[in-house]
C-alpha cells in the first residue's frame, strides 16, 4: 500500500546519507553522487518490462480551483496507461517508468489535458567499472509560483503549471590506488525545457574532480576537490560558478572525525556581475552506530556563512532526519529525483544471496520497502520546488519523523525554506518568480496516520498546512496560506490489481483563494 511521503523522508534519509559518502565528504557547497551507489559488482542479469493500467472516476466542487462566486463542480474521467523496465545485467542497471495521464471533464472541456509522465535512471559500465555513465530522464508537471494553486489533482489551475522537461548524462572515470586514496573526474550535461514562455529553456554544463582518502582516514585524511558549473538560458542571463577546496581529515576514533577546509571560488552571475572569495570552514562527522549518524559542516562563502548539518536515526520499525542548510543553489540541482530510483536499486542489489533471480530479487526488494513506508518506482515523481532559472541563496530545514508498527504508523513532517534571489531581476526571464519578488518563504508539514483493515486492505489520512510568502522591497509581502485533509481507503482485488477511494478537502487563502471538496475512485492494473 502506498505510504505517505512523510515516512519516505523519514526512512529514506538515512539510507541516503550512509550511500553518499563514497568520498567521504559533504561541503556545503557540494553533493556526493548518490548514483555511485549503483554500480556495484556485476549480480544476475535480468531486465523486467511491466506495463500498467490506472483508471479513475473524480467529482470536484471546484475544478478551476476559484474564489466563491465562481465555482464550478464537474465530474471527470481518467485513464493513464504506463510501462515500468528495470533490471541490471553485468554492465548496466537502470529504471524506466513512463505513461500518459489523460483527464477529461463530463462539462468544462476546456480543462481536458494530457500529460506524459516519465522518470528513468541509469548506471552503465563502458569499460572495467573504471570508465562508467550515469543518464537521467523526467518529464513532469511543476510549480510556476509557490503562491499560485498546486498541480496535482483533477482540480487544478493550468495559470499556475508548466510541463518541465529534463535530461542529463554524465559520463565518468574513477580509480583507486594503494587501497586508500580514491580519484573520480566527472562531467555531467543537463538539458532543460519547460511548455511555457515564462521560462527558458536552460543547458548546464558541469566538470567535478575529487582526489583523496578522507574516506579512510589512519588517523590523517585528506580530500582535493573542485568543480566548475555553467547555466545558459535562452533570453535570460548565463551564470557560472567554479570552486577549488583542500579537506583535511583527522579520525579522534574510529566513531568520530574532525574536518576543516581552504579553497577558493569565483561565481558569475552576469557580464558585470561577478563574486571571489576564499573558503574556509571546519566540520565533524560522528557515527556512534550503524544506526546513527550527526555530520555538519561550516564554510564561509561569498555570501557569508555557509552551513550543512544532519541528523539521522533508524530504529527496526522508526526513524527520524533532522537536517539544517544555507548554501546556493539552483533548481536544477533540487529537482532530481533519481536519488530514489537509485537508492531502489541498490536496495534491490542486497537480496542477491536470497535468490538470483533479478525479477524475483526485485519484488522482494519492493515488497520489504513498502512494509518499511519506502516509496515504489510509481510514487517516485516530481517534487514541490517551483521553476526558477536563477541560482538563489536558500536557507532550509527539515524534520521528519515515522513509526511503523503491524497495522499502524505515523509520519510527521515539516519543512522550512528561504529563497533569496542572487541577481538583478532585470536579468532573469519575466514570469520567474524570483524576478518577482526578492525572496520567497516557505513553511509547511504534514501528518499523516495508516491503519491496515486487513491483511490486503488499508486506510490513511493525512493533514497538511503551509503557508508561502513573497517579499517584494519597500512594496511588502504577498502570501498564501493552505490546509490540506485527505482520507484513503484501499484494498487489493487480486495479484496485481489495486483499487482506492479518496476523500479530500483543501483551502487556500492570501494571493490565491478557494476551497475545493473531491472524491476520486481509483483502480489500477499491472500485467
Amino acid at each position: 500500500m502506498r505510504r505517505s511521503a512523510a515516512l519516505i523522508a523519514a526512512l529514506l534519509a538515512p539510507a541516503g546519507v550512509a550511500m553518499a559518502q563514497d568520498l567521504g565528504m559533504r561541503s556545503p557547497g557540494g553533493v556526493a553522487p548518490l548514483t555511485a551507489s549503483l554500480d556495484g559488482a556485476g549480480g544476475a542479469q535480468g531486465w523486467r518490462l511491466t506495463p500498467s493500467l490506472s483508471a479513475g472516476l473524480t467529482w470536484s466542487d471546484n475544478v478551476r480551483l476559484a474564489a466563491d462566486g465562481e465555482r464550478v463542480s464537474d465530474w471527470s474521467g481518467r485513464v493513464e496507461p504506463g510501462i515500468t523496465l528495470n533490471g541490471r545485467t553485468a554492465r548496466a542497471t537502470g529504471l524506466l517508468r513512463a505513461s500518459v495521464d489523460a483527464n477529461a471533464y463530463a462539462n468544462e472541456s476546456d480543462l481536458n489535458r494530457t500529460n506524459l509522465k516519465l522518470f528513468g535512471v541509469g548506471t552503465f559500465d563502458l569499460y572495467e567499472r573504471r570508465v562508467m555513465l550515469d543518464a537521467n530522464a523526467s518529464v513532469s508537471q511543476e510549480r510556476i509560483s509557490s503562491l499560485g494553486a498546486p498541480v496535482n489533482g483533477v482540480a487544478y489551475n493550468p495559470n499556475n503549471t508548466t510541463e518541465l522537461r529534463q535530461f542529463s548524462v554524465s559520463p565518468y572515470i574513477r580509480g583507486q590506488w594503494s587501497n586508500r586514496i580514491t580519484g573520480e573526474l566527472r562531467y555531467r550535461l543537463t538539458l532543460s525545457d519547460s511548455s511555457t514562455t515564462l521560462l527558458s529553456n536552460g543547458v548546464r554544463q558541469d566538470l567535478s574532480v575529487t582526489l583523496g582518502n578522507g574516506a579512510n582516514p589512519a588517523p590523517f585524511g585528506w580530500l582535493l576537490s573542485g568543480s566548475a558549473s555553467k547555466n545558459q538560458y535562452e533570453g535570460s542571463n548565463d551564470t557560472e560558478f567554479s570552486n577549488a577546496r583542500l579537506f583535511g581529515v583527522y579520525a579522534l576514533d574510529p566513531t568520530f572525525n574532525l574536518r576543516a577546509d581552504v579553497g577558493y571560488e569565483r561565481n558569475t552571475f552576469g557580464v558585470e556581475y561577478s563574486q571571489e572569495q576564499n573558503i574556509y570552514g571546519g566540520g565533524f562527522e560522528w557515527t556512534p552506530s550503524p544506526r546513527t549518524r550527526v555530520t555538519g559542516m561550516t564554510e564561509q562563502r561569498f555570501f557569508g556563512t555557509g552551513y550543512n548539518y544532519e541528523a539521522n536515526w533508524r530504529g527496526p520499525q522508526s526513524a527520524l532526519s533532522l537536517s539544517f542548510a544555507r548554501d546556493v543553489t539552483t533548481t536544477s540541482s533540487t529537482l532530481n529525483g533519481g536519488q530514489l530510483a537509485g537508492l531502489l536499486l541498490a536496495y534491490t542489489d542486497s537480496f542477491g544471496k536470497q535468490t538470483a533471480d533479478p525479477n524475483e530479487r526485485f519484488r522482494l526488494a519492493s515488497q520489504a520497502w513498502i512494509e518499511r513506508g519506502l516509496p515504489l518506482p510509481s510514487q517516485i515523481d516530481g517534487n514541490t520546488t517551483y521553476v526558477t532559472n536563477s541560482y538563489y541563496l536558500e536557507k532550509r530545514a527539515r524534520l521528519s519523523s515515522g513509526i511503523n508498527g503491524v497495522r499502524n504508523s505515523i509520519g510527521v513532517s515539516a519543512t522550512y525554506s528561504d529563497r533569496t534571489r542572487l541577481v538583478d531581476e532585470a536579468l532573469l526571464a519575466p514570469g520567474d518568480e524570483l524576478a518577482t519578488f526578492d525572496s520567497v518563504e516557505e513553511i509547511g508539514g504534514t501528518i499523516v496516520l495508516s491503519h491496515r483493515l486487513t491483511p490486503i486492505s488499508n486506510l490513511s489520512a493525512l493533514l497538511g498546512a503551509s503557508r508561502s510568502t513573497g517579499q517584494n522591497g519597500a512594496a511588502g509581502s504577498v502570501d498564501t496560506r493552505r490546509q490540506t485533509a485527505t482520507v484513503t481507503g484501499s484494498t487489493v482485488f487480486g495479484a496485481n490489481t489495486v483499487g482506492s477511494v479518496t476523500y479530500r478537502h483543501e483551502k487556500s487563502r492570501g494571493a490565491t483563494e478557494y476551497d475545493e471538496n473531491s472524491v476520486a475512485a481509483t483502480l489500477g492494473l499491472r500485467f
